[in-house]
């Protein structure tokens, strides 16, 4: 799409009309979207070279864009130039700078890039909190969590139900569902309203752990309130019955979700990897011709195709195997590496 956002631009510029920062930023911020720092720093240097006004609504995608594509370090050094050159920056260009440390499993950089932050006279904010905490929780670091937590309310703030669901989600899929719970209990006894998802953090880990009775009784305390389960929420159920091969109580619980319009891609993946796995790859072809069929607007993604395939070459059907790579390839998907490395397999298994 940036494709013809930017001949919408050159057209712009041959009619005569200048563009202004609103223009640039927003060209900025859809190339960082895509990935493509390059071309959004091209247009950063054309805003500089014109003498229009940067801001924050311009360095926070070239930061978060930098570090997005793995280049936390050019981040750093980006915000270190903008505070040589006296521009403003504020939390919101650091929290995207912290973000990427936490992604690289760089706690220690992100803290000392706090340190520089309030050093330069701009407050921690929630977000800010929220990412380190984050960082501390995937790194199992307790004792910088709690410490985090501490400084936090120190400085007047309070976790809100964002923080509060990432250590619940953490907790719940490394299996520690008593801190899980723990930490939903200091949350509720806050005042902070759990919401749906956190509701399947909780579900999940309890799915996860094969604690399946008190997942049920969890979603019975959703509907009793005013917080009604979702897709995501009944995809724990379906995703468990389908590890352990319960189909058809997997299947009913899809039917009900069919009913409930909440059933879409993912949930009929999850029934197709089921199928698969138990060597019933007619049920699952059924499934992605079911799905297809319906009036839904449900579409197959390449996670659907790849499953059958490989239950083609499995079977020794590699002729359907190809027809399946075709059909994909007619909808629009491309093959991936996984595609490519089952056919080889197939291939080699049949000759």
């Amino acid at each position: 799409m940036m494709g013809e956002a930017t001949k919408f631009f050159d057209e712009m510029v041959e009619r005569g009309i200048l563009p202004n920062e609103v223009t640039y930023n927003l060209l900025i911020d859809g190339h960082c979207r895509e990935g493509n720092t390059v071309r959004a720093f091209e247009f950063f240097d054309e805003m500089v070279k014109r003498g229009l006004v940067h801001d924050t609504y311009t360095y926070r995608p070239l930061i978060s864009g930098l570090c997005s594509t793995g280049r936390v370090s050019e981040a750093k050094t980006f915000v270190d130039d903008l505070h040589k050159e006296n521009y403003k920056l504020n939390e919101m260009c650091y929290s995207a700078l912290l973000h990427g440390y936490c992604k690289e499993g760089r706690l220690h950089d992100a803290l000392g890039a706090c340190r520089e932050m309030i050093e330069r006279g701009i407050d921690m904010d929630l977000v800010c909190y929220a990412v380190l905490i984050c960082g501390a929780l995937k790194q199992q670091d307790t004792g910088r969590l709690f410490g985090l937590f501490n400084e936090m309310h120190n400085q007047g703030l309070r976790p809100d139900n964002v923080i509060y669901t990432s250590m619940i989600d953490v907790y719940g899929k490394r299996g520690k569902l008593d801190k899980a719970f723990g930490v939903w209990d200091i949350m509720v006894g806050e005042g902070c309203l759990p919401n749906v998802v956190t509701y399947t953090a909780l579900v999940y880990g309890l799915c996860k752990a094969g604690y399946m009775d008190k997942a049920e009784l969890l979603c019975k305390d959703m509907l009793v309130g005013d917080t009604l389960p979702n897709h995501v929420t009944y995809g724990c159920f379906l995703d468990h019955l389908s590890k352990e091969g319960s189909m058809e109580k997997a299947i009913q619980l899809h039917n009900t979700m069919l009913a409930g319009l909440s059933a879409n891609t993912v949930t009929y993946n999850i029934l197709i990897r089921g199928f698969c796995k138990m060597g019933k790859f007619q049920e699952a072809s059924d499934l992605l011709v079911e799905m297809t069929a319906n009036d839904r607007g449900l579409k197959p993604d390449i996670l659907a195709y790849n499953f059958l395939i490989y239950g083609c070459c499995v079977t020794g059907e590699l002729a359907k195997a190809f027809e399946l790579r075709d059909d994909m390839m007619k909808r629009g998907l491309k093959p991936d590496r996984v595609t490519y490395n089952t056919l080889i397999h197939g291939t080699c298994l049949t000759s």
